[in-house]
């Protein structure tokens, strides 16, 4: 199958990163926005892909008036990668890789409780490139698992440049982003599939697990109030069927106590 990258027209970062992908041979096909090199194809959309404004919920389709599964479906695409800007209130600069999906309600875009499926093992890809080599000064981490898409059945992740406009529009920066991201994809690793509990945001615990692992879906403790039987098992089934759990090695007491529960009675193992 064929492999796909899609970013923002919208988005200063996308504006930096398509012609640098069309430097690396992507060429535009018949149809308007959408590039092939290879087996890999490049679909750029108009509108942000992630809605900027808190808890906005548009009618559908937006904020996605491009409907993924049919591209997927029409181009034989096996996962998408979302190249993408990485806003976070620190302005620290950062390149950063995670799984969308609400474990609670749909702050920005998507449905409420609602995973959308990723690709463990091309994640690891993209983001052990990312670790190689990064530009001065940039911090390589993972991101819990959060914000939109959820809705989509093609298994998506997104990787980043952050934090401030400066980096969005940074040539340099964001031709490492594209570079690693074109390299993972090619690079077809086997690690076993794990979903992630606890620990903050930028899961400093599995950022280091995923040398060894293919991380999928990870909660950090900041949603646990919210977490269900229903929403682990979309970690799990929507992690291409992961098949254990890795908890933070912070994580005690009741949230433990809740989380261990959780997984033994969806016969979860945990390593």
């Amino acid at each position: 199958m064929n492999k796909a990258i899609t970013l923002s027209l919208s988005d200063p970062a996308g504006q930096t990163m398509l012609p640098i992908f069309k430097e690396h041979g992507f060429k535009e096909t018949e149809e308007s926005n959408v590039l092939m090199k290879g087996d890999k194809y490049l679909f750029a959309i108009e509108p942000l892909i992630v809605p900027e404004e808190r808890f906005k919920m548009p009618p559908e389709p937006r904020p996605y008036p491009t409907d993924y599964d049919k591209l997927a479906a029409r181009y034989e695409v096996e996962y998408m990668v979302v190249a993408s800007k990485h806003w976070a209130q620190s302005g620290n600069p950062s390149l950063t890789v995670h799984p969308t999906g609400n474990f609670g309600k749909a702050m920005y875009g998507g449905h409420h409780y609602e995973l959308q499926p990723t690709a463990p093992n091309p994640m690891r890809d993209v983001y052990l490139r990312l670790l190689q080599n990064p530009p001065e000064g940039f911090q390589v981490s993972l991101e819990a698992t959060h914000h939109s898409p959820t809705q989509f059945k093609v298994p998506m992740f997104f990787a980043e440049v952050g934090s401030r406009e400066d980096k969005w529009r940074d040539e340099t920066v964001c031709r490492y982003l594209v570079d690693s991201i074109l390299k993972g994809m090619d690079d077809e690793g086997e690690a076993q599939k794990v979903i992630g509990f606890g620990g903050g945001h930028y899961c400093p615990t599995f950022s280091e697990s995923i040398r060894e692992y293919a991380m999928g879906h990870m909660a950090a403790k900041y949603t646990f109030h919210s977490l269900t039987e229903n929403l682990v098992t979309q970690m799990k089934e929507k992690s291409m069927d992961a098949e254990a759990a890795l908890l933070d090695k912070g994580l005690k007491g009741k949230d433990k106590r809740k989380i261990l529960a959780l997984l033994g009675k969806l016969e979860i193992p945990v390593l």
